[in-house]
C-alpha cells in the first residue's frame, strides 16, 4: 500500500491531494461498491490486500492471488507516476 501511495503521489504531485483521494478510496468506496457489486469490490486494492492477511477467505481470490493483484495495483500506480514525472520534468 505504501508503494501504491507513492505512485499516486507522483501522479498527483501533492501529498494533500493524494490523501484526499486515497483515504476516501480505501475507507468509503470499497464499502459502497461492495454493497452494490461483490465481484468488482473483490479486486479493489484494499480488499485484495486484506485477503492476503487472512487464513480463511470466501471470495474468488486466495491469499497469493490477492497479493499478486495488490502488486499489480502498486505497479500500475508506480508506472503512472514514473510516466508523469518523465513527461512533466525536463
Amino acid at each position: 500500500m505504501a508503494l501504491f501511495a507513492a505512485g499516486l503521489t507522483a501522479v498527483l504531485r501533492s501529498g494533500v491531494a493524494t490523501l484526499s483521494v486515497l483515504i476516501p478510496f480505501l475507507l468509503v468506496v470499497s464499502f459502497v461498491i461492495g454493497d452494490l457489486s461483490a465481484g468488482v469490490a473483490g479486486f479493489l486494492s484494499d480488499r485484495v490486500g486484506q485477503v492476503a492477511l487472512h487464513s480463511a477467505w470466501d471470495g474468488t481470490l486466495g491469499p497469493w492471488s490477492g497479493l499478486a493483484v495488490t502488486a499489480l495495483w502498486s505497479a500500475a500506480a508506480l508506472l503512472a507516476g514514473a510516466w508523469t514525472l518523465d513527461r512533466g520534468d525536463a
